[in-house]
């Protein structure tokens, strides 16, 4: 372990910081967050988030000012607002490590911390989902006090416990309530399973929930004065309260898949690591002790107990972060976020075990791996499958999926080359290497199917100055970003065609692909192609000759 640090920050360079700059904002989250920033700093409005210079209740507009803060010092450039994005997952990273450091030892957490650093939800957090990002480095600094309060050190406990409320608090004022509370529904879900009802007491409830109240509620009595009821009716869904929702059916569903996705490849070890946490390690007879493990920590049959039961909690966190998926209207991939340190913590406990006895953990090992080349070998069809759709990333759309293919099947052969311990950290590679490809290559080959950049710059570059564009819907957020003056979204096609005419007669008109039949159907002239992308066409309206 004496390079593990240095380990982990490669791992974080390559899967965090390579390619920030790579291609422009990206819709629809990363996009829309940076121009409701902008927004709200050009009205000067701290309260209501604005979109379209009208309220926009996705989340809490403190959910923005990192955002704000990084346009107002670098006047906007996305590359610095991901680098503080991957600052935050950095901060999140190495706070599982140290809870898994305090609770299981310094190398299963250095080994949670690379779980979580080579999980592929992270990178794509960093990408597109900051307010999620932060949300769950001061969720986890809660569930960190209390796991403290529950099996750790008795100095400085109320210390600790008061950090850990007041991260609650900054969380309920930056992501809402769900993301501040399931915490704690966690912890009230370990001790109804653990049926310790003399540790209810333990992390001074009441008096938590006093504190984050009157943290968080100036700004939610502030906007409920402003907007009333129609406040209220978003504030349970935050952070995702305007999305579309989904039939209610489908969210257990939802749940699993975004752990198993969201958690890839370390998802197939992860049922496992479940497994392993019930299991008794030691290879001594077990015998009931009383009192805290914090007592006795020289004593291994105590700090087994202890880790046990800590393992315990961390499955009830992961079951509590997950719930609130089933609530949100149309969660994306990265709502799975808060659930990923736990699952890196029962994981990097499970692996630190694997270093100390191999033979013992042959079976979930070898089911990892087994299960990582099934799903890599077919994750990596498709995405070959996918390339000649997308003609000017196949190439790269090919790489992508060699590299896929050969990492997935590497665990596979280091085990039964007998090599268990490289067999489980080879789980780590498809990510690992694979997100840099991704970074530096496939997304700037395909930046026209992710934002409206390169639509914004050929409006600007042929359009004469003070040229109104024309939609046929709502503009997208990076459209709004990229070219913010003079976007007119038309009801009525052929009159908006009629009165938006620029200095050289021409009418500027966006719309996207599938609609150009129906557009040149309507708009009274001839129509020139100026620039045709995946996710945009531009053109402009010819009047009819007289």
């Amino acid at each position: 372990m004496r390079f593990a640090g240095l380990a982990l920050a490669a791992v974080c360079a390559l899967t965090l910081f390579t390619g920030l700059d790579s291609v422009g904002l990206v819709d629809w989250r990363e996009a829309r967050d940076a121009q409701v920033a902008r927004e709200m700093i050009a009205r000067h409005e701290i309260l209501t988030p604005l979109f379209g210079y009208a309220r926009h209740l996705e989340k809490p507009a403190p959910a923005y000012a990192p955002e704000a803060l990084v346009q107002l010092a670098t006047r906007g450039t996305p590359e610095t607002s991901r680098r503080l994005r991957a600052a935050f997952a950095v901060v999140l990273i190495v706070l599982t490590g140290s809870i898994g450091a305090h609770m299981f030892g310094v190398r299963a957490g250095v080994l949670a911390a690379v779980v979580l650093a080579t999980s592929l939800v992270v990178p794509m957090a960093v990408r597109t989902d900051g307010t999620q990002l932060l949300a769950s480095v001061l969720a986890w600094v809660g569930v960190a006090g209390f796991a403290d309060a529950q099996f750790g050190r008795r100095r400085g406990g109320m210390a600790r416990l008061l950090v850990a409320w007041v991260a609650l608090a900054a969380t309920l004022a930056v992501a809402g309530p769900l993301p501040a509370l399931w915490p704690v529904g966690g912890w009230a879900l370990y001790l109804l399973l653990a049926r310790a009802r003399e540790d209810w007491n333990r992390i001074l409830l009441p008096a938590g929930l006093v504190l984050m109240a009157g943290i968080a509620l100036p700004w939610y009595g502030a906007m409920f004065e402003r907007h009333g009821t129609a406040f209220l009716a978003h504030v349970p869904f935050f952070p995702y309260a305007v999305e579309a929702r989904g039939p209610w059916w489908t969210s257990p569903v939802l749940v699993v898949s975004f752990l198993v996705v969201g958690f890839f490849p370390w998802s197939t070890l992860l049922p496992g690591a479940l497994t392993h946490a019930a299991t008794w390690w030691l290879r001594v007879l077990r015998l009931p002790v009383l009192g805290r493990a914090g007592d006795q920590r020289h004593d291994p049959i105590q700090r087994e107990i202890r880790e046990e039961g800590a393992a315990h909690f961390f499955v009830a966190c992961m079951a509590a972060a997950l719930a609130p998926l089933v609530l949100y209207p149309g969660p994306p991939l990265t709502a799975a976020l808060p659930a990923l340190p736990a699952a890196a913590l029962l994981c990097g406990r499970m692996l630190d075990h694997l270093f100390e006895d191999a033979t013992r953990l042959v079976v979930p090992v070898r089911n990892a791996a087994f299960m990582l080349a099934l799903v890599g070998t077919v994750g990596a069809v498709l995405v070959a499958t996918v390339g000649p759709r997308i003609g000017e990333a196949e190439a790269d759309l090919r790489l992508l999926a060699t590299v896929v293919f050969a990492t997935s099947w590497l665990p596979l052969l280091a085990h039964l080359a007998g090599r268990r311990t490289l067999a489980a950290m080879a789980l780590a590679l498809p990510v690992t290497i694979g997100t840099p490809i991704v970074q530096l290559r496939l997304l700037p080959r395909m930046e026209d199917w992710l934002n409206t950049r390169a639509v914004a710059a050929a409006f600007e570059r042929v359009a004469p100055p003070g040229a109104v564009l024309v939609l046929d819907e709502a503009p997208r957020p990076s459209l709004r970003w990229y070219a913010p003056a003079n976007l007119v979204p038309a009801r009525e096609l052929e009159a908006a065609i009629a009165a938006h005419r620029a200095r050289d007669g021409l009418t500027y008109l966006a719309f996207r692909p599938f609609n150009e039949r129906r557009v040149a159907s309507r708009t009274g002239g001839p129509l020139e192609i100026v620039l045709r992308t995946p996710t945009l066409v531009l053109a402009r309206v010819h009047p009819i000759a007289p």
